[in-house]
């Protein structure tokens, strides 16, 4: 990744005294998948690190973004992220790649054909000593997202991270307690000012609700079901209201399911507190899971944090 002093194929994202270094036009896409967000943030003109165990998807985005691998901006390393630097078992989801990953009760869900390979993993801390800090790091690597938070220090904190509220395994390990376990770990790190996005509409979940999310809630129902849709103007009015739709309008960018949206700044809501993501963790967990057909996995949701 040339282009900067400290970040590069083959380059250390240290200082000379052995420091960590800061890259302000560096985003870490910890779980490529098929690239949609990689291409965003290349879109914005940063340059991205983006990590994905299944080879099969890196040499996808290697052939994807061969010109912006070219220029230097972008580097795919194919690794799994672990608790040690070595070689482990990684499970295949066959028929939803999303699903891949190294527990193989995860790509096993709604069952999945899936199939194990071996493949190369990294420590967290051991990327972050290659390639510095980023200014934001997404985080959506299916059950081991954890593990790229507990290579982080109060030292090492990028300005903006992203990071799946939670991913249980079955139905006995999901739980509004394990789901809290990433935004006490976020707490303990030092950030202190996060939103809770729900990655179906991109809304912010925060109490009270805000008016984004109501307009969003009525635009969606009067969109999606008889016989608001058929109304004469309704159905194109508020399909324009839709959070997802507002974005894409504004950022001129096509977000697909799937996709982690934008982030840092860019995303909608007012930044809360500890205590204030909490309450709305739970009160909006307990809410979708009061319809009795929710799949255990189904509450979809990503943490946004900073430091104020």
């Amino acid at each position: 990744m040339a282009g900067t002093d400290h970040v590069g194929p083959s380059g250390m994202g240290d200082t000379p005294d052995g420091r960590l270094s800061s890259v302000e036009n560096l985003i870490f896409d910890a779980g490529l998948n098929i690239g949609q967000d990689t291409a965003l943030f290349l879109s914005q003109g940063y340059q991205v690190l983006a990590i994905e165990a299944d080879p099969t998807l890196a040499e996808a985005a290697r052939k994807r973004f061969h010109r912006e691998i070219r220029e230097g901006r972008l580097e795919v390393l194919n690794v799994g992220i672990a608790e040690k630097d070595g070689f482990a078992d990684f499970w295949i989801c066959e028929e939803k790649p999303e699903f891949s990953s190294f527990h193989r009760k995860i790509a096993a869900r709604d069952s999945y054909s899936h199939h194990s390979i071996q493949i190369p993993v990294l420590r967290f801390a051991s990327v972050m000593e290659r390639y510095g800090i980023p200014h934001y790091l997404k985080i959506d690597i299916e059950g081991n997202d954890m593990l790229c938070l507990d290579g982080l220090s109060r030292s090492t904190l990028p300005k903006y991270v992203s990071v799946e509220s939670e991913c249980p395994l079955d139905e006995q390990s999901g739980s509004v307690e394990g789901g809290l376990r990433t935004l006490q770990k976020l707490e303990s790190l030092g950030y202190n000012r996060f939103k809770l996005i729900d990655q179906y509409t991109f809304c912010a979940l925060s109490l009270p609700p805000s008016p984004y999310y109501w307009v969003d809630a009525f635009a969606r129902k009067a969109f999606n079901q008889s016989p608001l849709k058929n109304i004469r103007g309704l159905g194109l009015i508020s399909r324009h209201l839709i959070m997802r739709s507002r974005l894409e309008r504004r950022f001129r960018w096509n977000f697909p399911t799937g996709s982690s949206g934008v982030w840092g700044e860019d995303t909608p809501g007012n930044w809360i507190s500890y205590g204030e993501a909490e309450q709305a963790y739970r009160h909006y967990r307990e809410k979708h899971f009061l319809a009795s057909d929710r799949k255990f996995h189904s509450f979809w949701c990503d943490w946004h944090a900073k430091q104020q």
